[in-house]
């Protein structure tokens, strides 16, 4: 079994995301493609609360996010940290009272990344897609 690097998305990506499976939504008229179920990522996000031993909640942008923290390494969550996780994606019941199924993710790793800027890191994020989209356009074989 080979272990998939998390593809860096926004907690506002993931949040759009249908959970019909499709991952095509596009997210808030930015173009790019939302997420989709069993998909490896990597988020950013302000503690907003500990729910219990197992489960967090994050947000950014005004959205928030309920991440399972059970696989990954012990990490004295404090609320108003900024944390950096990176898992899967699943379906399943969150626990803020919602009736029906929502996104969690299932992280295999958490760590405290308090201090990022969140500004340069976003824009950095958007010169790796755009460097891809460059590499991907003008690589031999590519059509």
């Amino acid at each position: 079994m080979s272990i998939r690097h998390g593809k860096p998305v926004s907690v506002k990506e993931i949040v759009s995301t249908d959970t019909g499976g499709a991952g095509q939504s596009e997210v808030a008229g930015e173009g790019r493609e939302g997420c989709a179920l069993g998909d490896s990522v990597r988020t950013v996000g302000r503690l907003k609360t500990v729910l219990s031993v197992e489960t967090v909640v994050v947000e950014d942008e005004g959205c928030e996010l309920e991440v399972d923290v059970a696989l990954s390494n012990p990490c004295h969550f404090k609320p108003g940290r900024q944390y950096q996780f990176i898992g899967e994606l699943e379906d399943r019941r969150n626990s803020l009272g919602s009736e029906a199924n929502t996104l969690i993710l299932v992280a295999r790793i958490a760590r405290d990344v308090t201090g990022l800027d969140m500004d340069l890191y976003r824009r950095g994020l958007e010169a790796q897609e755009q460097c891809l989209r460059e590499f991907e356009r003008n690589s031999p074989g590519a059509s």
